[in-house]
């Protein structure tokens, strides 16, 4: 564009008579060789790439604006640019098809250092945030090899190595970071056998009302490839004489694990489950067919909660309590172990943020936003709203992306965290799942 430019420059001052039939004819050779179309086509796969890639129109602003810039030099130059070459190179004598082709190209070069300007500064941020940031670049492709219904608004998908690869050992409670096509990083945890290294099982409920991850989850085929971490865990099995497990849920899918290696290693065992109704309980009816004198099985639609004092009084001594669920149910274990059985251990593993509380007021101090947190939604997704990109993974509280230095106020975190204060004393928030009482001011 800008030689083309220059070609216009140096026919309009030249003085002399035959500057405008050598230019066309230089100009003529470089559109016979096709110099301009492939220029066209860089600019397209340009903007096929930012429409696709992680910074890509759907998230930023300065984005968006650079490939409508470069959009329309590309339709300016096929519509109006291209037919005025043609016509000069046929014709060496100026006219309006000179015109155009200067002003166009006048046009279309401070365009483009406009595009160029923008993709330096940056100016502008993201529409919303779509995609979270991976806490770490370990992950490696897999290939979704089924999906299966197990419960209402529950699938269960497996996935195996790619050309037969072999997966990294687990034990049971690990979870995995799945990438999903859009970019979304979620944590599953996984629910197979610890020591089947041939393929890892997830199971994910549907949540209509969460950012998107469970519905894309849902969307997954046969042969579609992800890419996951290794696994990691933060709710280890250790050893004890016998075990009681308590799952609330979707918190089945890690206890699941635990019962596959406790049951493969010989040990008693006995699981309490529980949810809404069994036709929402996901692997019910293979737990209570498999093991039918080891599994209780708790619709609270149909019988009520669980009995969790007569579940825990008669516990003999080492017996590990583990139990992964909603906060409530958790809460209620909690209370009735220290009441009960304060001698026993007890495990948890939360699924779900906890209870939410009142809203409250959220301030930004980098980036002077100011932010009312509603009771039914996150300061992460207010921070968002508000423009403030704060980088996160699994938002429920556990792998620490996205907590944040505080300024001022006081937080509330849950008690699950991994660290609350930083190691100068300063105390730390985590805005996916933490709240506060009052005023909260975070350096972000």
């Amino acid at each position: 564009m800008a030689f083309v430019l220059t070609l216009c420059l140096w026919v309009r001052f030249s003085a002399d008579p035959d500057a405008a039939a050598a230019a066309w004819t230089v100009l003529g050779l470089f559109n016979d060789l096709g110099v301009g179309a492939v220029s066209f086509a860089a600019l397209a796969t340009g903007v096929a790439l930012g429409a696709t890639g992680p910074l890509g129109v759907v998230r930023h602003r300065w984005v968006a604006a650079k490939l409508a810039v470069t959009a329309a030099v590309i339709t300016g130059g096929l519509v109006f640019l291209r037919p005025s070459v043609i016509a000069l190179t046929s014709s060496p004598h100026p006219g309006g098809a000179y015109a155009v082709l200067g002003v166009g190209t006048a046009l279309g070069t401070a365009l483009l250092v406009f595009a160029a300007v923008l993709s330096y500064a940056r100016p502008w941020g993201p529409f919303r945030r779509v995609a979270e940031r991976p806490v770490a670049d370990d992950r490696f492709a897999v290939r979704v090899r089924r999906v299966v219904p197990v419960a209402e608004g529950v699938h269960s998908i497996d996935l195996v190595g790619v050309h037969g690869r072999l997966l990294p050992p687990f034990e049971a409670g690990a979870h995995i970071e799945i990438e999903l096509p859009s970019g979304l990083v979620r944590h599953y945890s996984l629910c197979s056998r610890p020591t089947d290294r041939l393929g890892y099982r997830i199971a994910v409920r549907r949540d209509d009302a969460g950012r998107g991850g469970s519905r894309e989850v849902h969307r997954l085929r046969p042969g579609d490839l992800v890419r996951i971490s290794r696994p990691r865990n933060m709710f280890p099995l250790s050893l004890h004489p016998t075990y009681l497990f308590v799952a609330g849920g979707i918190g089945i899918t890690p206890i699941v694990a635990m019962v596959l290696q406790v049951d493969h290693a010989g040990m008693p065992w006995r699981l309490v489950y529980t949810g809404r109704d069994r036709a929402t309980m996901a692997f019910a009816d293979q737990l209570a067919t498999t093991w039918p004198a080891n599994v209780v099985l708790y619709p609270t639609a149909a019988f009520g909660r669980p009995n969790l004092v007569a579940e825990v009084a008669d516990l003999s001594d080492g017996t590990g309590i583990y139990a992964c669920g909603p906060a409530p149910l958790l809460d209620a274990l909690a209370d009735t172990v220290h009441r009960v059985a304060p001698h026993l251990e007890l495990h948890t593993e939360r699924f779900a943020p906890g209870t939410v509380r009142e809203p409250f007021e959220l301030h930004a101090k980098r980036s002077a936003a100011a932010v009312t947190v509603g009771a039914d939604r996150s300061a992460l997704a207010a921070l968002a709203d508000a423009g403030v990109e704060v980088p996160s993974d699994c938002e429920i509280g556990v792998c620490g992306t996205c907590r944040l230095r505080v300024v001022e106020g006081r937080p509330e975190n849950p008690s699950h965290v991994p660290l609350a204060v930083a190691p100068d004393g300063s105390p730390l928030f985590y805005p996916c799942v933490g709240r506060a009482a009052g005023r909260l001011v975070v350096d972000a």
